[in-house]
């Protein structure tokens, strides 16, 4: 005896996809396409080919090229990826027990013009649009000021997810983060909204007024094409300088920092003290 076909559950010849499948097969397409044009540019321009006045995109996937990532396009992805291959420092150990390391050597100062002098104030706004004030920020504590190219630069964002995964420890030594781009207020918030917010104050310098008078940022000249750095400030409870460093990437070192704090407040064992090698001092003199 044949069995009856049912013949409602098959799709008659000729009947198009259901619209959702269709859409589907659209959306993988065209990630197709896209991550095929991004390996299409990563091809046809490696890194050391595109000139030093390029974008601050095309600068940030140059670095990261460096140590072969690829943007995915998800800015935190992109800087958590960053800082699993270059920060060579995780902290997960006490505070207590980072201090007493007597083994570890912190990272100098570079040399910089503001070392051992007040730091320059400043009133910028943050995400909210509320203005800070560094002297109010930083009154009788220690400031970590960061100066980044902006949160559409994967590295950029690194470092202040790396200070915002350590911010406990600089809360243990009284000690604040400020981070200042030339992102505007309503960008940063924006950015908030897709990959997630600091904890600490992040600050709009869209003039560049601030960045130039701590020495990150160069405007264009004759000679130069606009330029900026990275950097990294620590400033002491009597609003002082005390350590720089700047460059084309972020310093990510967040245990030379917290050393550079408990040593400006005396806080570092006997130990410490005496078999450390920060030579601040040294560098600050030539």
């Amino acid at each position: 005896m044949k069995q009856k076909t049912d013949t409602t559950s098959r799709r008659s010849p000729g009947v198009p996809r259901e619209w959702s499948t269709r859409a589907f097969l659209t959306f993988l397409g065209i990630i197709s396409c896209i991550y095929a044009v991004v390996l299409i540019y990563h091809v046809a321009k490696p890194v050391g080919t595109v000139a030093a006045d390029s974008g601050i995109l095309e600068q940030c996937r140059q670095i990261c090229l460096q140590y072969g990532l690829i943007s995915t396009g998800n800015i935190r992805n992109d800087a958590e990826s960053y800082l699993e291959v270059v920060q060579s420092r995780k902290l997960t150990e006490t505070l207590d027990g980072m201090l007493r390391d007597s083994a570890f050597r912190p990272v100098e100062s570079q040399s910089h013009g503001l070392l051992n002098h007040m730091a320059p104030d400043f009133t910028l706004p943050d995400v909210g649009g509320v203005e800070r004030k560094l002297s109010v920020l930083g009154k009788d504590r220690p400031v970590v000021v960061v100066f980044y190219l902006g949160y559409g630069c994967s590295h950029c964002v690194a470092q202040l997810l790396a200070l915002d995964k350590d911010l406990h420890y600089f809360r243990e030594l009284d000690a604040d983060i400020v981070a200042i781009s030339s992102d505007t207020s309503e960008h940063t918030a924006e950015r908030y909204g897709e990959y997630g917010e600091f904890h600490f104050p992040v600050l709009a310098d869209t003039d560049y007024s601030v960045s130039s008078q701590w020495g990150v940022y160069l405007p264009e000249s004759d000679e130069k094409p606009e330029f900026m750095n990275h950097g990294t400030f620590v400033i002491g409870r009597d609003g002082k300088v005390i350590w720089a460093a700047q460059g084309k990437e972020p310093f990510l070192d967040n245990k030379t920092l917290l050393q550079v704090i408990a040593k400006s407040q005396g806080l570092l064992p006997a130990a410490t003290v005496a078999t450390g090698t920060n030579r601040m001092t040294e560098v600050a003199r030539e």
